[in-house]
């Protein structure tokens, strides 16, 4: 079919206006005889989209080399930088046979996995681990994400490729993740040849194990032998039959979800590895539910009775509707606890004892955490707890939950686990569930790879009024003389009523008469007929304040919060389709869907590092036509010059940290830099503040 010369290459390609796929990476892989990758994550699922150029690549004695990550625990990572022998070799081991074991029980991917193993096993495809030594990482969670291709044909032509795509269904298929990639050939001038040399040198590096900073290991031997006992005989008849039912389906993913993205699959398989315990921090929006529903799947298949604990009545709703949906063909039968749902107490010792007839159990954390709900549980190790808000579980009053005794597996889910303020109740969590699993998947990485929408972030710094400060300093030398009294021990009652006092004084910035105006003018200049809006408020006169003054100005708006007059969801539903503005307390914290929403500004202050996070990430949901957010955001500076306070105030010190964090990640990373210089002038060291905060009463 000729070699890589022939091809007509552009310089890059972009998914949306040109399929990666079928334009270049086919036709490419049709005339060539190696190609080596170098990615952030690979599914076996990517064959069926390759196999149309593969099989010919196959039969010409093609060789492919993949190198890819694997997120191991930090002690892991030591056993493997300081040679620890047997330790350093079992955590490889375990954390792919859990891979390859995840791969092999999906009911979609297993065929899949099976055409990866025949390739491992006849010697097309070999594998190797790329691992970051704790000690260059910069944050927990890091992982090995270079995304780099190189394509040969045998008179030594190469085309390397860098850009997003992972070695995915998602990254490659048409209806897929939006991605892009840039391209060079080694006989397209100068510069591009020097570009192929450089990767092909850097790759070279790489899979001989002698690139600084990084560790690569080659697949684990067990975990090999796991897969190629798996392999599918007759591989080729496979693919083509999948390539088929591709075809009459229009290459559209089941549509209950059966195609895990890698980061779900990722932390499935570190859950399994973990002896099926541990909590997914994953970003709002990036899929927690269905990745709790795939582990409940199974374990339904196992003939365990899962019990699922959502904190509140939107979200019980929300997850009886998804287990229905999606749990249909295995037919369970649901007992519903708390939300209005009181008939449990007859049922619940019958419904979780150990039996062959497929039971769930969906409880509001309210419920399942009183003496009445426990202790009608028939426990055991049958029993598998899945906890949606995990944090919500450390409290004092839930946290006899937290029961060893009563539950096998169990898995949390939460996009912040650790509780602001509380390191008793995060400490009763990690403890329970077997600690916070790798990779975690932040508002970040959910962006970076598409699963959120890109952002424009629009800061709007603000300070109080004269008697506003004025106020602030009073309640502050209060407070100071309450820290005092508490020190010496002499008073009961004193951290009570400091509490009181410190409340007092966040209401002042959650209350600051600057966000009025603020709102209006944001407004005017920004809003233009068609949008879809959400103004986020603090407080039911903070909406009507804001709502009379848009009115005022012919700006037509919506109240929305939980004692409204009329329909909630038809107030949603009419944003949806005709668009315009809706003035809301609430609505980003209840767990209430808005992907159709592009333009927020939230005036309400957080407290709490989550909330803070929720909120703003409750408007990167994807939706159709929807190709950037845009986020204005009110916050108050801490005031600086409170002679009777020690240090800037924490809450909204706290606030100013957390929106330098959100700004670092936004398409306009100006921002980031406009916050840091009035950190620095308010003399305040923005890092130490980024989790500082305290939980609601729950």
């Amino acid at each position: 079919m000729g070699n890589l010369r022939d091809l007509s290459l552009k310089t890059s390609y972009h998914k949306g206006r040109d399929d990666i796929a079928e334009e270049f990476l086919l036709p490419c892989l049709a005339r060539a005889t190696s190609y080596d990758r170098a990615v952030g994550y690979f599914r076996s699922s990517v064959f069926v989209i390759s196999w149309p150029a593969l099989r010919d690549f196959v039969r010409r004695g093609g060789v492919m080399r993949v190198l890819c990550s694997q997120v191991l625990g930090a002690d892991d990572i030591t056993s493997l930088e300081k040679g620890y022998g047997a330790r350093a070799e079992a955590a490889l081991r375990d954390r792919f046979v859990a891979e390859v074991r995840s791969l092999l029980d999906d009911d979609v991917l297993r065929e899949p996995a099976q055409v990866l193993a025949a390739l491992v096993a006849t010697g097309v495809l070999e594998l190797q681990i790329a691992i970051l030594p704790e000690a260059n990482r910069q944050s927990s969670g890091r992982i090995f994400h270079d995304k780099l291709g190189i394509i040969s044909d045998d008179e030594r032509n190469r085309i390397i490729f860098k850009g997003s795509m992972n070695e995915t269904w998602s990254g490659l298929a048409a209806d897929g993740n939006l991605e892009s990639i840039d391209v060079a050939a080694s006989w397209l001038g100068a510069r591009d040849l020097q570009r192929v040399e450089v990767e092909v040198a850097y790759f070279t590096d790489l899979w001989a194990n002698e690139y600084p900073t990084v560790l690569v290991r080659p697949f684990p031997d067990v975990a090999r032998d796991e897969l190629v006992r798996a392999a599918d005989p007759d591989w080729e008849g496979t693919v083509e039959r999948l390539l088929s039912s591709q075809d009459q389906s229009s290459g559209v993913p089941d549509a209950r979800g059966r195609s895990l993205r890698p980061h779900q699959a990722a932390g499935l398989a570190s859950w399994e590895a973990n002896g099926r315990r541990g909590i997914l921090a994953f970003a709002t929006g990036s899929g927690k539910t269905f990745t709790a529903i795939t582990a409940i799947r199974e374990a339904l298949r196992r003939n365990e009775v899962p019990l699922v604990v959502v904190p509140d009545r939107v979200l019980f709703g929300q997850w009886y509707r998804e287990i229905a949906e999606t749990t249909a063909d295995v037919e369970p039968r649901i007992l519903r606890a708390g939300a209005g749902h009181s008939r449990w107490r007859e049922h619940l010792r019958i419904w979780t004892a150990r039996g062959t007839r497929r039971r769930l159990v969906l409880a509001t954390v309210q419920t399942a955490s009183s003496d009445d709900f426990t202790s009608r549980l028939a426990g055991g190790e049958h029993l598998f707890l899945v906890a949606d808000e995990v944090h919500r579980l450390g409290s004092s009053q839930n946290r006899r939950l937290l029961n060893d005794g009563l539950f096998g597996p169990r898995l949390g889910l939460s996009a912040t686990p650790e509780r602001a303020g509380d390191g008793d109740g995060t400490a009763a969590i990690l403890d329970f569930f077997g600690g916070i699993l790798e990779p975690r998947y932040t508002l970040a990485d959910a962006v970076r790879d598409g699963v959120l929408t890109r952002y424009f972030y629009r800061p709007h710094t603000l300070t109080l009024s004269d008697d506003e400060h004025a106020e602030w300093n009073t309640l502050s030398a209060e407070a100071a003389r309450l820290r005092a009294m508490a020190a010496s021990g002499s008073i009961q009652g004193v951290e009570q009523r400091l509490q009181m006092v410190l409340i007092r004084r966040a209401r002042i910035v959650k209350n600051a008469a600057a966000k009025v105006p603020l709102a209006v003018r944001v407004m005017e200049a920004e809003y233009r007929p068609g949008q879809r809006w959400i103004i986020y408020c603090d407080n039911a006169l903070q909406l009507q304040q804001i709502s009379g003054a848009l009115e005022e100005r012919s700006i037509r708006n919506l109240p929305f919060h939980s004692a409204m007059e009329g329909d909630r969801d038809e107030t949603l539903r009419w944003l949806s389709e005709r668009g315009g503005v809706v003035v809301a307390i609430k609505c980003l914290d209840e767990g209430v869907d808005l992907p159709t929403v592009s333009h927020a500004l939230i005036l309400a202050s957080s407290k709490n590092p989550r909330e803070f996070i929720q909120r703003r990430g409750r408007v990167l949901r994807v939706a159709p036509g929807k190709a950037l957010a845009y986020i204005h955001d009110a916050i108050v500076l801490p005031p600086v010059d409170n002679d009777v306070s020690v240090g800037p105030d924490p809450i909204t010190a706290g606030e100013l940290a957390r929106a330098i964090e959100f700004a670092e990640s936004a398409d306009n990373p100006s921002a980031a830099s406009d916050l840091r210089e009035i950190a620095v002038d308010a003399g305040i060291d923005w890092r130490t503040f980024q989790t500082t905060g305290y939980e609601d009463g729950e």
